[in-house]
């Protein structure tokens, strides 16, 4: 095995340890995030990091997909569940990515919760930017804020949180027109900085996994209401939308 491969192996078996399946029970946090994007999807997508799988019952109607995940048991359980669709196993940050896909060109492109564990993120974007058609969005949702930076951080692979101004920094950087970029979530943010004064080991101990629960059920709501006042500058992730230019 090479040192590459090694690498890529040792990205393979973090992308495991860093899901938390309480994610796949937050159906009305997924919702949220889903209405926001739902203006910009299309009908073609392409859908990066696919984690509990949880995000494509809230898709539109589509005529064409494609999955991508790094994880090999994720996309191996997605390939028996839903064989009518395409998935590939592979970096995004890979430099055959674009060579992987193949001729195919989508209008939208979703990107949830994955620029933040890919050290150089800037060719992963230009990765997701070059299999999009023109006039087409990229759909993007990161963590937001360093100094929100908990054990929940390292404990899920992330390399970084963002502001508002570095994701648009990163966006322009490879040629895309950024549409729209608002953080998300203030509540949710509050309860991450207390995080930083809890120890956590493991992201499916049972502390982490109801608060999520309880967050989705019973929180989630007022966050929703708040974020319209906080979301030019407040919150526990950023969401954004961009355009690809037409070349």
């Amino acid at each position: 095995m090479t040192g590459e491969e090694r690498a890529l192996q040792g990205e393979r078996e973090v992308a495991s340890a860093t899901l938390s399946s309480s994610m796949g029970d937050a159906s009305n946090y997924t919702r949220w995030i889903m209405d926001w994007f739902r203006p910009y999807m299309g009908e073609r997508l392409v859908e990066i990091g696919l984690g509990c799988g949880n995000y494509s019952e809230f898709f539109p109607p589509l005529s064409d997909y494609l999955g991508l995940d790094i994880d090999p048991d994720i996309i191996g359980g997605l390939r028996a569940a839903q064989p009518e669709r395409d998935y590939v196993c592979m970096d995004l940050a890979d430099p055959t990515f674009v060579t992987a896909v193949g001729r195919k060109r989508f209008d939208t492109a979703i990107c949830v919760n994955v620029l933040e564990h890919i050290s150089d993120h800037r060719v992963a974007l230009e990765n997701l930017r070059d299999v999009v058609a023109p006039d087409g969005h990229l759909l993007l949702f990161v963590p937001a804020f360093s100094w929100l930076y908990t054990d929940l951080d390292k404990l899920a692979g992330h390399v970084r949180r963002y502001t508002i101004a570095e994701v648009r920094a990163l966006i322009e950087s490879v040629g895309v027109e950024v549409v729209r970029l608002e953080y998300f979530n203030p509540v949710g943010a509050v309860g991450w900085w207390v995080q930083k004064c809890v120890a956590h080991q493991d992201l499916e101990a049972g502390k982490v996994t109801s608060q999520v629960r309880v967050f989705d059920k019973y929180v989630l709501p007022a966050s929703r209401v708040a974020n319209v006042l906080t979301k030019s500058f407040f919150g526990q992730s950023i969401i954004g939308v961009a355009r690809i230019a037409r070349r």
